[in-house]
């Protein structure tokens, strides 16, 4: 893999957390900089936290992205329901 395609991204997170992260990276036979990447491409895409069902909307966020969203204030504004009923 060719390091140009990487850009550096530099995160803070607690002492405890970069040991379970190296520790897990060395169970797996891998980088913790490549578990890091495909945790973040899981995030990106929508995917559910691992042990945790995904939503209708996330199984079918392609589907929903395609919908014509209608009015934001749908369930704010009372005058949406005007026509109710008719």
């Amino acid at each position: 893999m060719s390091t140009d395609r990487f850009a550096t991204l530099s995160v803070k997170v607690p002492r405890h957390t970069k040991e379970r992260l190296l520790d897990v990276a060395r169970r797996r036979g891998t980088s913790p900089s490549r578990l890091l990447r495909q945790a973040l491409d899981r995030v990106i895409a929508g995917e559910p936290e691992p042990g945790r069902r995904a939503t209708l909307l996330e199984r079918n966020r392609d589907l929903f992205a395609r919908l014509d969203p209608g009015p934001e204030d749908l369930s704010t504004n009372k005058a949406h329901l005007d026509d109710l009923g008719r």
